[in-house]
């Protein structure tokens, strides 16, 4: 009985042992089928989400197993700002350091300037999002080691003793920004890959501050591209999901003088949106709204074809002028696309005082290349042409402004001031050319009617166009000699003649006798621009800017011919419209230039000037008819007579300056920005603000 009991009692434990195997096997085969059905759990690794794989956890929940973890909302904003994506959470600015690499759970390699870094490109299973951070992480460290590089060299060079410290303090209008927020694969089951969340406007300022441009952005296709500066984006529509996007590292990046300005702007001339002198800096909260219409110029648009063609109407000029652009077959290339002219007489300046960066995202449809042209030659030559002007006998009736004897000693400063090649410029100097441009604002476009500055920028730039588009050989000189003056009935003011520079011969005359076809050719082509050398275009564009352009420009002749009648007439109304005009001039001009422009005329040219005062009287006028029949009758001299004997009214004594102040204003600007001439803007303004979900793995 007892040996049966033992037998029995091993025989239970047997099947016992057994059972428990079953029950177990079965168990394993139910754990293995949910942690089989987890979705993302591979990811939970380092060699896939780096530092933030720390910050991923597996949880069950009804018997299902489920993958938390942390990835990044990645957004730009001023690095003061508090309000973030998601409430709560703590806004993490990107500023290079290591607390901030620390923070944004990045590691950057070793900033060694003598080696060289390595770029792996084995590492495929890591996140690509993760490389966004630290490319931008990258882009602070390196850009602030060589400003304080370019302030210890300016030091250096102005023989300073005391050691340099950093001059810039304060808070940036933009940087990148992020907040970690909570993801699960189970909301996703579209995505295989841990993913960081932005929007579509931010990923395109992004692009824009680490120097990537794109080269594709086609919306109708889903299909998106951009390189640049080592790095590449590829992005595509995944269904159930969105827009996603990969951030590739196939080369070597460099953020030194090539970084581009950290300044809020940069949110809209990523877009192709670029923000004038006449938009004050509160509208600036505005720019969240998406500019659907042009309806004033406080902003330009010119990121297609269709949009400048729209910002040149704007500015009225007239349809041949927007065709340029509306018109593929027209030229508007003379050393550089004419539309950079429009923008950097009109764009605000967009560096940042004490800081050496230069580089901005190109708002433009056409590309600007610097090699093709010196815009430090431009201001050499336009300083010595503006020196002879004003220090040349012009007749004993002219004397310059004010306002233009200080533009001269503006560009002559600068001339002193900056090296003779391009891109040198130390922060001082980027300083002083900041400064310029300031002055020429506040002194006098902003003092002037905006209607005013308009009409002298567009008849300007409808010159320019058209002499793009002359031939050489359509324009008509049967008449021409090298020793004829100009016709008896042209008008031209004798002071408009340029004089000749010291040692070289008298100028040709300015107006041979023209062509008999009315069709859109001009007097005037910039053929010759072709085959002058390389060191030479700019000399000689300056020359038929100042000899040619700008009395088509200023004049307000509507009987001279040789200009644009019916252009001089509506540049006459804008200013019979405005405020305090007398048929004489500005009363205000009065008090500030007619000192200086000694027996400058009256629009009935019937002016005196008072022996030994230097002020102008007014003869007694015949009447008038009409509010644009200003001119006296009866035996008053004629327009044209009146013009070569005294020169110019004191109205266009006034245009002249400004002429002269936007020429001005735009060699600086130019000279104060720069651009990847391989970055070309891309028709995407409508997405400005826009808050589209996408999405980077």
């Amino acid at each position: 009985m007892g040996n049966d009991t033992n037998l029995e009692e091993q025989v239970a434990i047997a099947a016992l042992v057994i059972s428990l195997l079953a029950l177990l096997g079965v168990v394993l085969q139910y754990v293995q089928a949910v942690v089989g059905r987890t979705n993302g759990l591979p990811i939970r690794d380092k060699e896939v989400l780096g530092k933030w794989a720390e910050h991923s956890k597996l949880s069950f929940k009804w018997f299902r197993g489920e993958v938390h973890y942390e990835a990044p909302i990645i957004f730009m904003a001023a690095s003061d700002n508090t309000r973030g994506p998601v409430e709560g959470k703590e806004i993490w600015y990107v500023d290079g350091t290591p607390e901030s690499c620390e923070k944004t759970r990045v590691e950057l390699p070793h900033n060694d300037p003598a080696s060289r870094e390595r770029v792996h490109t084995h590492k495929n299973e890591l996140a690509t999002w993760i490389l966004a951070i630290e490319a931008a992480q990258m882009m602070e460290r390196d850009s602030k080691a060589w400003e304080l590089n370019e302030w210890s060299r300016f030091a250096r060079e102005s023989g300073a003793r005391s050691p340099i410290t950093f001059p810039f303090q304060g808070p940036v209008t933009l940087a990148v920004a992020i907040q970690a927020m909570t993801r699960s694969f189970d909301k996703h089951p579209a995505v295989k890959r841990p993913y960081a969340t932005t929007a579509i406007c931010h990923i395109i300022e992004l692009c824009a501050v680490l120097g990537i441009y794109w080269k594709e952005f086609d919306r109708d296709n889903n299909k998106y591209r951009a390189e640049g500066n080592g790095y590449s984006v590829l992005g595509n529509r995944v269904h159930d999901f969105g827009l996603v996007f990969t951030f590739e590292k196939p080369g070597w990046p460099r953020f030194e003088k090539n970084r581009v300005i950290p300044t809020a702007e940069v949110k809209e001339l990523s877009f192709g949106n670029v923000p004038t002198f006449y938009r004050d800096k509160k509208d600036d909260r505005n720019w969240k709204s998406p500019i659907n219409e042009q309806k004033d110029l406080k902003t330009l648009q010119l990121g297609s074809r269709t949009e400048i063609a729209e910002t040149l109407n704007l500015i009225r000029c007239n349809e041949y002028t927007t065709q340029c652009y509306s018109d593929d077959t027209k030229k508007h290339v003379h050393l550089f696309p004419v539309v950079f002219e429009v923008m950097a007489m009109l764009a605000r300046p967009f560096h940042i005082k004490d800081r050496p960066f230069t580089y901005l995202p190109n708002p433009v449809a056409f590309p600007l290349n610097k090699q093709a042209f010196s815009p430090r030659r431009l201001l050499s030559e336009f300083r010595k042409r503006l020196n002879v002007e004003i220090n040349t006998d012009q007749g004993p009736k002219y004397s310059p402004p004010t306002e233009l004897a200080n533009i001269d000693k503006l560009a002559s400063d600068l001339h002193e001031e900056l090296p003779g090649r391009d891109g040198e410029y130390s922060p001082k100097s980027l300083n002083d050319l900041h400064k310029a441009i300031d002055e020429v604002d506040d002194s006098i476009l902003n003092k002037t009617s905006k209607d005013v500055v308009l009409d002298v920028l567009r008849r300007h730039v409808q010159e320019v166009l058209l002499a793009i588009n002359t031939s050489q050989k359509d324009i008509d000189w049967p008449e021409y000699s090298p020793t004829a003056a100009a016709p008896a009935s042209s008008g031209r003011p004798l002071h408009f003649a340029m004089p000749s520079m010291p040692g070289t011969p008298a100028q040709q005359p300015l107006f041979p006798p023209i062509s008999t076809d009315e069709g859109t050719t001009g007097e005037i082509s910039f053929d010759d621009l072709l085959k002058t050398p390389h060191e030479k275009r700019e000399a000689a564009l300056i020359k038929h800017y100042f000899e040619d352009i700008r009395i088509r420009a200023v004049s307000l002749d509507e009987t001279n011919q040789h200009y644009d009648q019916e252009a001089a007439q509506a540049s006459k109304d804008i200013h019979y419209s405005e405020p305090g005009y007398d048929g004489l001039g500005l009363v205000g001009l009065q008090q500030t230039t007619t000192s200086q422009t000694m027996g400058t005329m009256t629009e009935d040219g019937t002016t005196e000037t008072a022996p030994g005062t230097g002020t102008v009287h007014s003869s007694p006028k015949a009447p008038t008819v009409g509010m644009n029949s200003r001119r006296a009758t009866g035996t008053t001299p004629s327009r044209a007579e009146t013009w070569r004997k005294h020169g110019l009214t004191r109205t266009e004594v006034r245009r002249n300056t400004i002429w002269f102040a936007l020429v001005f204003r735009m060699i600086c600007w130019l000279l104060l920005h720069d651009f990847d001439k391989k970055d070309v803007q891309l028709p995407k303004s409508e997405l400005m603000g826009s808050r589209l979900s996408v999405f980077i793995v």
